[in-house]
């Protein structure tokens, strides 16, 4: 993988590209307190068949965070990820996100549909936080403050306790290199590196513009992949039934055994869906 670093507006975006430069492109986008390393296992399968770009987000990564709450509005951040985008693609791609990333993957091609020939969501942009029965702005904020105050750690052992529950596969080192990079040690303790704020902000974000908004607005193929850990789920049951209905191109598939790092689950599944998909839309 080739680093790259790109400021636009004074702000500077991290990210790495690989793969043959005239094959389709792919843009990777993750989730929420990760970086770009939540790719690492999915992209050795992809990297044959896509010229593949990973994006560090605001406040993630290596990617500086913004200095205004307003910023982080998907429509604002998407308008800044176009600007880096514009300095190193010069062809239509394809767009995949997680989770938080799915979210601002919708969000981009609607703004910019003539340069998006696919998105691919992997369990995101569906369900937060309209079909999440409950769920209000404030008792999202008050989920996360918590949820940032106790990620911290004594050991690297209680990190990888905490987040074998996150997923279905067997620890080993492929997974510690997922997230390890999301984690810095501050007085002997691990806690996690994405700035709290950036966080904070993100999440008002979806109550200012949930994923619903962008559904009629999208006019290319989108691939929705989601856990099916737990078994039974009203909210994402809710929001397979209103993405089938608003989105005009979409492929809705279920992966078995997995939870919501369904790339992590099972990335070999993913990919070999993944590609299928984009042969069937190409052809």
């Amino acid at each position: 993988m080739v680093e790259f670093k790109i400021t636009e507006n004074n702000h500077t975006f991290n990210g790495y590209h690989l793969g043959n430069r005239n094959l389709p492109i792919l843009v990777c986008l993750h989730g929420m307190t990760g970086d770009l390393n939540s790719f690492l296992g999915l992209i050795n399968f992809l990297s044959k068949d896509f010229h593949l770009i990973l994006l560090d987000s605001p406040g993630h990564g290596k990617t500086e965070p913004f200095k205004k709450e307003e910023d982080y509005r998907f429509s604002s951040v998407v308008k800044r990820i176009d600007k880096v985008l514009n300095r190193i693609v010069n062809k239509p791609f394809y767009i995949m996100g997680h989770s938080w990333g799915a979210d601002l993957a919708l969000s981009y091609a609607k703004k910019f549909p003539d340069k998006v020939k696919g998105v691919v969501l992997i369990d995101g942009g569906y369900v937060f936080p309209e079909h999440v029965d409950g769920m209000t702005e404030e008792k999202a904020l008050l989920g996360w403050e918590e949820y940032i105050k106790s990620s911290r750690y004594n050991s690297w052992n209680e990190v990888v306790k905490t987040y074998q529950d996150y997923t279905t596969k067997e620890w080993g080192k492929s997974l510690d290199s997922i997230i390890h990079s999301n984690f810095k040690q501050v007085s002997g303790k691990y806690v996690l590196k994405a700035d709290s704020f950036s966080i904070l902000a993100s999440i008002k974000a979806f109550f200012k513009e949930p994923c619903s908004t962008t559904f009629g607005s999208i006019e290319c193929p989108v691939l929705l992949f989601y856990a099916t850990i737990p078994e039974t789920d009203s909210s994402r049951n809710k929001g397979i039934q209103k993405i089938q209905k608003s989105i005009k191109d979409v492929k809705i598939v279920g992966i078995k055994n997995t939870k919501h790092n369904i790339h992590w689950d099972n990335p070999n599944v993913v990919a070999k869906e993944l590609l299928m998909w984009r042969q069937q839309k190409e052809t």
